[in-house]
């Protein structure tokens, strides 16, 4: 329905979406059509709503959130109405459309709707209310890409470590509001189609950084915790290896400029790829976030260089794809100690039992 006939702009529509942005189309006869393209400024951090719901964790992208209605019991006409069976709430004397979050998500609703909270959020130049049992906090969060199998569910865009080392999953409000607003089987059944379409391709998301010296490296953004800013001055020397003091434990640091034989231009301020493995940290020193962006698997060409995996082209631009282990290896040399310990008790296990 967005191109008319052709799929051109239905592509526009799909790749914004991915990215987090919104496509909204206002026609007015003989006057013209006025297309709004929205688009989020960086895709390394996005602000979020912590919500709870049958006593999981989710983030709500911001992006999407209108207002916040807490629903007043005590009063008896600002509760949740029903209109042919369908739950809506008066809001400044229109009717908005309700959608429970468990009821979308397929678990067992555990608040009722009269105590519920709504969020008022915009989704396909539609506007309805999705009803969560709390609304915890705010704070800007990392996506995280998901495995195939929980991304042909078709409600979660990503998964996020929050700050207190939660994992909660992000919603898809697009993905809401078509599954539980659209009353034409048709509309349904393709959107159902473009979930199973998306799962068939095999790509991952990278975090693309500049190091310096006009190079760029990608990153698998699976690994990543988070992404820190901190002061050149925060920074110390032990045993002749930079570190800095990051929540309460010692961050050691691996610029990557010098492990990959560049120079990045000096400033006040050090931007950190944070990679986190069983209670370990390692931050990677990078000059500027790029983006992050979907990268096709088997596309890449093989590179013998140290410190590099390959290259692959990202945007337009050929990008290095960066070898994690030994860029961590650089600023921890135990940082994958526990691996070997678990494959070394795994052999002495085998020995034992064949002897």
């Amino acid at each position: 329905n967005v191109s008319g006939r052709g799929v051109g702009m239905d592509v526009v529509r799909t790749r914004i979406e991915s990215i987090g942005g919104t496509v909204d189309v206002e026609s007015t006869i003989g006057a013209g059509t006025v297309w709004r393209l929205r688009i989020p400024l960086t895709l390394a951090i996005m602000p979020s709503l912590s919500v709870e719901c049958s006593g999981d964790l989710y983030a709500l992208p911001q992006v999407h959130v209108v207002e916040l209605v807490a629903l007043d019991t005590q009063r008896s006409d600002a509760g949740v109405e029903y209109v042919h069976a369908a739950p809506v709430y008066r809001l400044r004397g229109e009717l908005l459309p309700l959608v429970s979050l468990a009821g979308a998500l397929g678990v067992e609703a555990t608040t009722p709707d009269a105590e519920s909270v709504i969020a008022v959020v915009q989704a396909d130049q539609q506007r309805f209310g999705l009803l969560v049992d709390r609304v915890l906090t705010t704070e800007e969060i990392v996506v995280t890409p998901l495995a195939s199998r929980l991304k042909a569910i078709g409600v979660y865009s990503g998964a996020t470590v929050l700050g207190d080392g939660r994992v909660a999953l992000i919603l898809d409000v697009q993905a809401i509001a078509r599954r539980a607003l659209v009353r034409d089987p048709e509309l349904a059944a393709r959107a159902a189609a473009e979930g199973l379409a998306a799962v068939k391709v095999q790509t991952e998301q990278v975090l693309v950084a500049g190091i310096g010296g006009g190079r760029r490296v990608a990153m698998p953004l699976a690994s990543v915790a988070r992404l820190e800013h901190v002061r050149t001055d925060q920074v110390e020397l032990v045993g002749g290896r930079e570190v800095v003091q990051y929540r309460g434990t010692i961050l050691p640091l691996a610029r990557l400029d010098r492990v990959l034989g560049t120079y990045a231009r000096e400033s006040d301020e050090l931007l950190l790829v944070v990679y986190t493995r069983a209670g370990r940290s390692v931050g990677l020193v990078v000059e500027e976030i790029v983006d992050i962006v979907e990268d096709e698997v088997g596309r890449h060409s093989s590179i013998d260089d140290a410190g590099l995996t390959g290259s692959t082209v990202l945007g337009d631009r050929v990008t290095e794809l960066l070898d994690v282990r030994s860029a961590v290896l650089a600023a921890d040399r135990d940082f994958y100690a526990e691996d070997a310990l678990v494959a070394f008790d795994a052999t002495a296990d085998l020995v034992g039992a064949t002897r």
